[in-house]
């Protein structure tokens, strides 16, 4: 159940950040076959440009919805986080790095200081927190659940890429752990419609709401506080 009628200051929302490195577009178009192969006409030496293209894609299918959710968190007082994935290869554990090796990714991806692990789509002011993480929860072995509690926060709102691995694996160990947790659809994506389509169904039936930013934005510009009303006055 979306909890919107909660005041936006209890909430966070996580900005799983599109991830441009080229390697993990290449993980991704191994994992998943032929479908993202067609899509982006595959060919091995061009993993670069692929990359670019296929973050082309995705933000324009989910930048504007994005963007207006930002907008929204941040008039509205939300809590606004952004998780940063990095990848050295010195952070990995052994059977994270076996799966890479698996699946085609021989190369490090989503580096410390890279283009791969920049953020993209949205830009982050400079008074809103990061937290890096080494793995696809945003959860496992970082400083987030803290961070959290320190702001005395309870409901998560999840934006990003992608659907099926990074942002379904932090709703699902927030849940776990106590929180109450929305999936914003159309702000995420997937590599493959598929991909993000199960995993929508499978998230709003054992995990928690899955809301499109329509659903989140027109509650809160309804709040009576100041800068809402302000948002209000601006956008309607």
């Amino acid at each position: 159940m979306w909890r919107g009628h909660n005041p936006a200051r209890s909430h966070a929302t996580l900005h799983e950040r599109i991830r441009a490195d080229g390697w993990r577009i290449r993980s991704a178009a191994n994992r998943i076959g032929q479908d993202l192969k067609r899509k982006l006409r595959w060919r091995e030496p061009d993993v670069l440009a692929d990359s670019h293209e296929l973050l082309s894609t995705l933000e324009q299918k989910v930048s504007p919805a994005y963007a207006a959710l930002l907008v929204i968190d941040r008039e509205a007082g939300v809590l606004v986080i952004f998780i940063q994935a990095i990848y050295d290869p010195q952070y990995l554990l052994a059977p994270m790095r076996e799966r890479d090796l698996h699946v085609g990714a021989r190369m490090p991806r989503c580096l410390m200081g890279s283009w791969g692990a920049d953020f993209h789509v949205v830009a982050r002011r400079a008074n809103e927190p990061v937290v890096i993480k080494h793995r696809y929860s945003a959860f496992a072995n970082s400083e987030l659940d803290d961070l959290l509690k320190r702001h005395g926060i309870r409901n998560l709102l999840l934006a990003g890429v992608a659907t099926d691995t990074c942002a379904e694996s932090t709703g699902r160990d927030a849940y776990f752990i106590g929180y109450y947790v929305t999936l914003v659809a159309d702000c995420c994506a997937g590599a493959a419609e598929r991909d993000h389509r199960v995993a929508l169904e499978r998230f709003e039936h054992d995990y928690g709401a899955v809301v499109n930013s329509p659903d989140v934005i027109e509650p809160w510009q309804r709040s009576d506080t100041p800068a809402t009303r302000s948002l209000a006055t601006r956008t309607g």
